[in-house]
């Protein structure tokens, strides 16, 4: 098959010439096979897994989230930088944009509904894994629904060989309902030879929380988008994200957290390095909506650019409809510092040792805040193997 995907979309439109309003993926000359989710090992006590569940099943979960946020009678910006009202969105907005959702459906991609059973508060994970042969080309989706105060935890890790060329789509759709938490954490290592992107939408309701963490690694072409309606008041949103690219790799990427009710928390930190001839486009949006009072939103991006090749693009964006909000955003961009150099080589480090060690501290202070010591260990071995 062949397709061109329009994804994400900045929310707030800005000039052309900067190529960041949105991306675009081509999709040519190859069999896509939709799968159902591999959730593997023994499944936790007090979590349900439905395979095979139909956007119906799906609407059904959303439909009470859905009836509020139509109640606020709020505009979302279009996929074209024109706006549509908040009711018209499918069952929960997503970071990537509405082409994803068409696609994901046009494909007939099974949805697999994992959900932790109210007051249920769940320690131990759910795993999934993704293991990708040469020539894979695979889709694959999943809603992750903890009901009124449950907690539960997903780990996913796409993996595959160094030399494996293929296709993995993923789109993952959160629900956390009054009082419930979602620990999300996603971890790419697939071969360069691959293309991937990795689609995220969530909604927390009063008092809930979204916790995310993500570690993009590998894959040639990558484009990750998460977007998080911060619809309950009270609730919160905390992300942090890790990525790597060498070589000629590219990352686009576009979080936004919407935060409409009051005293809502969202909190955004992207560590990553840029090396070679690599190429990096981030979208942050903090939206604060009309009715938003007391909300706090922070959004930091620290980057470390190891060549003169690469191509770093960065759009920080605060929308604010509210008066009395907190919205702060940084970004902190550049090479390594000549006292930093001079202080390592001062103790036997060399220039390219060092470059190696922040490398590793950059990736390791993200990947440690992951529930899982097994996969700390595969992330830490393959950041030394590529290096």
């Amino acid at each position: 098959m062949s397709k061109v995907l329009k994804v994400n979309h900045l929310p707030a439109l800005t000039y052309r010439f900067l190529k960041s309003n949105d991306s675009e993926i081509e999709i040519k000359d190859i069999e896509i096979k939709a799968e159902k989710t591999p959730v593997t090992g023994e499944l936790p006590g007090g979590i349900s897994v439905k395979d095979d569940a139909t956007e119906e099943d799906i609407r059904k979960i959303f439909k009470s989230v859905n009836e509020k946020i139509a109640a606020k009678k709020l505009d979302i910006p279009g996929p074209n930088g024109d706006t549509m009202p908040l009711n018209d969105a499918q069952t929960v907005r997503t970071g990537m944009g509405v082409e994803i959702d068409s696609f994901m459906q046009e494909m007939n991609v099974p949805v697999t509904v994992i959900s932790a059973e109210e007051g249920q508060k769940v320690s131990q994970p759910v795993m999934i894994r993704y293991e990708l042969s040469d020539g894979d080309c695979v889709l694959g989706s999943q809603v992750i629904h903890a009901k009124k105060d449950s907690e539960i935890t997903v780990i996913m890790e796409y993996v595959s060989e160094p030399d494996n060329g293929g296709f993995l789509g993923i789109q993952t759709r959160l629900l956390a309902e009054e009082g419930a938490k979602i620990n999300l954490v996603k971890v790419q290592t697939i071969s360069e030879k691959m293309v991937h992107f990795d689609d995220i939408g969530g909604v927390c309701d009063d008092k809930a929380d979204i916790e995310a963490i993500n570690m993009q690694l590998g894959a040639g072409h990558t484009w990750g988008g998460c977007r998080v309606t911060l619809l309950g008041d009270n609730c919160v949103f905390n992300n942090h994200t890790g990525y790597l690219c060498r070589h000629k790799q590219g990352y686009d990427m576009n979080y936004v957290a919407d935060q409409m009710g009051k005293k809502t928390n969202s909190n955004m930190v992207f560590r990553g390095v840029l090396l070679d001839e690599a190429v990096k486009t981030f979208r942050g949006t903090l939206d604060f909506k009309a009715g938003s009072a007391g909300s706090v939103g922070d959004e930091q991006e620290d980057t470390l650019l190891l060549s003169p090749d690469v191509i770093n693009r960065t759009m920080p964006v605060i929308l604010c409809g509210e008066e009395d909000v907190d919205g702060r955003h940084g970004a902190s961009i550049g090479q390594l510092g000549d006292d930093t150099l001079f202080y390592m080589e001062s103790r036997g480090i060399d220039e390219e040792s060092a470059k190696k060690l922040m490398i590793r501290a950059r990736m390791e202070s993200i990947a440690r805040m992951i529930p899982d010591e097994a996969i700390i260990i595969r992330i830490q071995q393959y950041i030394r193997t590529i290096l």
